[in-house]
């Protein structure tokens, strides 16, 4: 096993789940629901950046940051149409609504742009060596970016006006009303981060892969799992919940289990046995409830900051 390179797949992997994590736990943090139509706006906004890469012939990377800016007012559209009128609902509500909408996401995306797998249009280069890895100009640039995002958005909860209306806004939005707080323009404003982001997560992976209709439910169940092990609700806990994942399911299918397995006399001693790829959202579930286990509300409180 190239642990180097294992390492390398491990922050790729963090990277685009922690991004797309950041944006479901905050919609958590403000709105008390889960959002499960998070991951499908992600896929949406993968595929909006395609048509202005591939069909109107964008620079990729402008191609990108357009389609951040539309799924960002796409995500106030949807908040303004559908889960405003369910703001006092209770949270179960607004979840089989989310649930609903990315069902209709999905079909919607493959009746648009077909269910065949597609790929950006940029120019190819051959990766570079890092200490015993490969990694290529793509995976570079998801790692600097979602690094950069990260930064950027710490600095807005804690240096700017609408970041600390933010803050009071999840700790109790009551009171924050009563301190002249427009909470819902809070809610527009995370509507927007939290769509841009999970655009730019899905843009990510399908850069890192391909474009693919169902891209969608292979995030959705890691996503959450990188949520509750961080802890529902904390940004910091979303980042350290995507690393845990990360690492465990690029360490679990690339790890020898022959010997483990022989101690229960399942393989013979000596013998070699890899899960395969399939197997990473199964390591993210066992992750859950290892840890979930030793701490039931997460690894960090359940605040955004």
């Amino acid at each position: 096993m190239n642990i180097a390179q294992v390492i390398v797949s491990s922050l790729i992997t963090a990277a685009e789940l922690g991004i797309i994590a950041i944006g479901l736990t905050m919609t958590f943090s403000i709105l008390r629901f889960a959002n499960f139509s998070h991951a499908s706006m992600a896929v949406i906004g993968a595929y909006i950046a395609y048509s202005f890469n591939v069909k109107l012939g964008w620079p990729l990377l402008l191609a990108f940051a357009v389609a951040m800016l539309v799924m960002g007012c796409f995500g106030i559209v949807v908040d303004r149409i559908i889960f405003r009128v369910m703001r006092h609902a209770g949270d179960l509500t607004p979840m089989i609504a989310s649930l609903g909408l990315s069902l209709a996401i999905q079909y919607s995306v493959q009746a648009i742009w077909g269910p065949q797998f597609l790929r950006y249009k940029y120019e190819l280069v051959p990766g570079m060596s890092l200490f015993g890895a490969r990694i290529t100009g793509p995976q570079l640039g998801i790692i600097g970016t979602v690094m950069t995002a990260m930064i950027c958005f710490h600095l807005l909860l804690t240096r700017t006006r609408i970041g600390k209306a933010m803050r009071a806004t999840a700790t109790n939005p009551e009171l924050a009303q009563a301190c002249s707080i427009d909470t819902e323009h809070v809610i527009r404003v995370v509507w927007f981060v939290g769509t841009a982001f999970a655009a730019v997560g899905g843009m990510f992976v399908a850069w890192d892969t391909q474009l693919d209709p169902y891209f969608g439910f292979n995030l959705i169940i890691p996503v959450f799992c990188v949520v509750l092990i961080g802890g529902v609700g904390s940004i910091y806990g979303a980042i350290l919940g995507a690393l845990i994942i990360g690492f465990a399911a690029n360490f679990g299918i690339n790890l020898n289990w022959g010997p483990v397995l022989s101690l229960f006399d399942l393989t013979s001693a000596g013998s070699n046995f890899s899960l395969p790829v399939a197997y990473k959202p199964g390591i993210a579930y066992m992750a859950v409830i290892v840890l979930l286990l030793l701490r039931p509300s997460g690894l960090t409180k359940r605040e955004l900051i």
